[in-house]
């Protein structure tokens, strides 16, 4: 799977030769809204309950973007995230099972940003999700871009992904990173 991420980035890089291009890196932490309950009584045996969890997450990512006009832009973004873990109990005859989980998925999304030559942006794109399999979900962010220089900047943005998996998964982050003119 990751041998068509890089192609698919590849691509994209190769198709914007013409425009003005951005390299991007940010990292994100935020809170992951989940049905933990839900979850574990879609994904386990009967009676079992979840013990302990934590919701924070984290990630880190790449982003490229081309600006096809002053306002608009398209690029992709490869990111893996954490999304959060939790331990559950299960009934196993008479005997007590304990397992442990931790979330993670490697994303491809392709994006529009709309403001791209701004202080203000904001960021859609459908994403692909690959965890225990294939997961659809869609990015939507608002930023604020801190210019430090004509090549570099510095973009905060808020974001909100929604997955869609056993359950409806939530992340919402706090992205912070750097951003190359090339």
């Amino acid at each position: 799977m990751k041998n068509y991420a890089v192609l698919l980035f590849a691509t994209i890089l190769s198709f914007s030769c013409m425009a003005q291009n951005t390299f991007e890196v940010s990292a994100a932490a935020g809170y992951t809204a989940v049905d933990l309950d839900a979850l574990v009584e879609k994904d386990e045996v009967s009676g079992s309950y979840v013990t302990d969890w934590n919701q924070l997450s984290a990630g880190i990512g790449v982003q490229y973007f081309y600006a096809a006009s002053e306002n608009i832009g398209y690029g992709a973004e490869l990111m893996y995230h954490h999304l959060y873990w939790y331990s559950v109990r299960i009934p196993f005859g008479t005997q007590v099972i304990y397992r442990d989980y931790s979330v993670t998925a490697f994303r491809i999304t392709p994006i529009v940003r709309f403001g791209i030559n701004s202080a203000v942006s904001i960021d859609i794109g459908p994403e692909l999700n690959f965890s225990d399999g294939l997961e659809v979900g869609l990015m939507l962010a608002g930023g604020y871009n801190i210019s430090l220089s004509d090549r570099l900047t510095v973009p905060l943005k808020l974001r909100l992904d929604i997955m869609n998996s056993t359950v409806i998964t939530l992340p919402v982050t706090i992205n912070a990173g750097l951003r190359f003119k090339l």
